[in-house]
Protein backbone atom coordinates (compact mmCIF):
# COMPACT_ATOMS: atom_id res chain seq x y z
CA UNK A 1 0.00 0.00 0.00
CA UNK A 2 0.96 3.37 -0.50
CA UNK A 3 1.16 6.36 1.46
CA UNK A 4 2.10 9.75 0.83
CA UNK A 5 2.86 13.04 2.67
CA UNK A 6 2.31 16.38 1.00
CA UNK A 7 5.39 18.46 0.91
CA UNK A 8 5.17 21.85 -1.41
CA UNK A 9 7.86 23.94 -1.11
CA UNK A 10 7.76 27.70 -1.17
CA UNK A 11 9.11 30.56 -3.03
CA UNK A 12 11.36 31.52 0.05
CA UNK A 13 12.50 27.89 0.40
CA UNK A 14 10.94 26.75 3.17
CA UNK A 15 8.83 23.32 3.54
CA UNK A 16 5.26 23.92 4.15
CA UNK A 17 2.69 21.47 3.72
CA UNK A 18 -0.46 22.92 3.37
CA UNK A 19 -3.82 22.10 1.27
CA UNK A 20 -6.77 24.49 0.01
CA UNK A 21 -10.40 24.34 0.24
CA UNK A 22 -12.68 26.72 -1.91
CA UNK A 23 -15.97 27.47 -0.70
CA UNK A 24 -18.76 29.61 -2.20
CA UNK A 25 -19.73 30.16 1.92
CA UNK A 26 -18.35 30.41 5.15
CA UNK A 27 -17.81 27.19 6.88
CA UNK A 28 -18.45 27.26 10.56
CA UNK A 29 -19.60 23.67 11.03
CA UNK A 30 -19.28 20.53 9.63
CA UNK A 31 -22.21 17.65 9.49
CA UNK A 32 -21.98 14.01 7.58
CA UNK A 33 -24.61 14.91 5.50
CA UNK A 34 -22.95 17.46 2.60
CA UNK A 35 -23.04 16.09 -0.84
CA UNK A 36 -20.02 14.63 -0.05
CA UNK A 37 -20.88 13.34 3.62
CA UNK A 38 -18.69 15.24 5.73
CA UNK A 39 -15.72 15.01 3.36
CA UNK A 40 -13.95 18.33 2.09
CA UNK A 41 -11.82 18.96 -1.32
CA UNK A 42 -8.16 19.90 -1.26
CA UNK A 43 -5.51 20.88 -3.48
CA UNK A 44 -2.17 21.93 -3.64
CA UNK A 45 -3.42 24.42 -5.55
CA UNK A 46 -6.48 27.02 -4.66
CA UNK A 47 -9.29 26.62 -6.76
CA UNK A 48 -13.06 26.81 -7.64
CA UNK A 49 -15.79 25.31 -8.76
CA UNK A 50 -18.05 27.53 -7.79
CA UNK A 51 -19.46 31.04 -9.98
CA UNK A 52 -18.35 34.08 -7.88
CA UNK A 53 -16.69 35.16 -4.85
CA UNK A 54 -15.07 32.14 -3.07
CA UNK A 55 -14.14 31.65 0.50
CA UNK A 56 -10.38 30.05 0.52
CA UNK A 57 -9.44 27.44 3.14
CA UNK A 58 -5.87 25.66 4.31
CA UNK A 59 -4.96 23.22 6.63
CA UNK A 60 -1.49 22.37 7.26
CA UNK A 61 -0.85 18.33 6.55
CA UNK A 62 2.90 18.17 8.00
CA UNK A 63 1.67 15.05 9.85
CA UNK A 64 -1.60 14.17 8.22
CA UNK A 65 -1.34 10.22 5.75
CA UNK A 66 -3.35 9.79 2.75
CA UNK A 67 -3.84 6.55 0.51
CA UNK A 68 -4.01 6.60 -2.66
CA UNK A 69 -7.68 5.77 -3.97
CA UNK A 70 -6.27 2.69 -5.76
CA UNK A 71 -5.17 1.07 -2.39
CA UNK A 72 -8.45 1.36 -0.67
CA UNK A 73 -10.14 -1.64 0.19
CA UNK A 74 -13.31 -2.38 3.22
CA UNK A 75 -15.57 -5.07 2.69
CA UNK A 76 -18.21 -3.11 4.16
CA UNK A 77 -18.20 -0.16 2.03
CA UNK A 78 -17.86 -2.58 -1.16
CA UNK A 79 -20.89 -3.90 0.14
CA UNK A 80 -22.92 -0.78 0.26
CA UNK A 81 -21.94 0.29 -3.27
CA UNK A 82 -22.91 -3.39 -4.75
CA UNK A 83 -26.35 -2.89 -2.87
CA UNK A 84 -26.64 0.63 -3.60
CA UNK A 85 -25.74 0.01 -7.40
CA UNK A 86 -27.29 -3.45 -7.71
CA UNK A 87 -23.68 -4.89 -8.97
CA UNK A 88 -21.01 -7.59 -8.06
CA UNK A 89 -18.87 -7.03 -5.54
CA UNK A 90 -15.78 -7.21 -7.84
CA UNK A 91 -17.21 -4.04 -9.64
CA UNK A 92 -17.99 -1.77 -6.66
CA UNK A 93 -14.65 -2.22 -5.59
CA UNK A 94 -13.29 -1.19 -8.75
CA UNK A 95 -15.49 1.80 -8.22
CA UNK A 96 -13.86 2.38 -4.78
CA UNK A 97 -10.73 1.90 -6.02
CA UNK A 98 -10.83 4.47 -9.10
CA UNK A 99 -10.08 1.43 -12.05
CA UNK A 100 -13.33 2.07 -12.98
CA UNK A 101 -16.29 4.79 -13.13
CA UNK A 102 -19.64 5.24 -13.16
CA UNK A 103 -19.41 7.15 -15.69
CA UNK A 104 -19.06 4.00 -17.32
CA UNK A 105 -22.43 2.37 -16.43
CA UNK A 106 -25.94 2.83 -17.03
CA UNK A 107 -26.46 4.44 -13.63
CA UNK A 108 -23.85 7.57 -14.22
CA UNK A 109 -24.71 10.61 -13.14
CA UNK A 110 -23.07 13.67 -10.60
CA UNK A 111 -24.70 12.33 -7.18
CA UNK A 112 -23.63 9.03 -7.53
CA UNK A 113 -20.08 9.71 -8.57
CA UNK A 114 -20.40 12.12 -5.26
CA UNK A 115 -21.25 9.13 -3.56
CA UNK A 116 -18.14 7.14 -4.50
CA UNK A 117 -16.08 9.87 -3.77
CA UNK A 118 -17.15 10.21 -0.64
CA UNK A 119 -16.91 6.97 -0.10
CA UNK A 120 -13.37 6.54 -1.13
CA UNK A 121 -13.01 9.57 2.03
CA UNK A 122 -14.74 7.22 4.40
CA UNK A 123 -12.75 4.05 3.20
CA UNK A 124 -9.48 5.82 3.78
CA UNK A 125 -11.14 7.30 7.58
CA UNK A 126 -12.10 3.78 8.52
CA UNK A 127 -8.15 2.39 6.78
CA UNK A 128 -6.59 4.67 9.41
CA UNK A 129 -5.86 7.93 6.90
CA UNK A 130 -6.40 11.53 7.44
CA UNK A 131 -7.72 11.50 3.65
CA UNK A 132 -7.19 10.28 0.10
CA UNK A 133 -5.50 10.88 -2.70
CA UNK A 134 -8.12 10.89 -5.40
CA UNK A 135 -8.05 12.17 -9.21
CA UNK A 136 -11.08 14.32 -10.59
CA UNK A 137 -11.50 16.90 -12.92
CA UNK A 138 -8.59 19.34 -11.75
CA UNK A 139 -6.40 16.64 -11.18
CA UNK A 140 -5.26 15.26 -8.04
CA UNK A 141 -7.42 15.63 -5.20
CA UNK A 142 -7.47 15.49 -1.30
CA UNK A 143 -10.41 13.64 -0.28
CA UNK A 144 -10.66 14.62 3.74
CA UNK A 145 -13.54 13.65 6.00
CA UNK A 146 -13.79 16.47 8.60
CA UNK A 147 -16.71 16.06 10.83
CA UNK A 148 -15.50 17.49 14.07
CA UNK A 149 -12.03 19.26 12.46
CA UNK A 150 -13.14 22.56 11.49
CA UNK A 151 -10.69 24.03 14.06
CA UNK A 152 -8.25 22.80 11.59
CA UNK A 153 -9.30 24.98 8.76
CA UNK A 154 -7.43 28.12 8.55
CA UNK A 155 -9.67 31.19 6.45
CA UNK A 156 -6.77 32.39 4.23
Amino acid sequence: MRTHDVIIISQSGDTEMKLFHTSPKEITKINRFGAFDDCLFFSVEPYSMSVGEVITYSIDAENMNFVESCDLHDDEIIAEIAERFDINEDLAESLLDGSDSVWNHDFADAENDWYIQAKRGECAKKMGFDGCLDQDEQGGVYIIPMFGRESILVKE
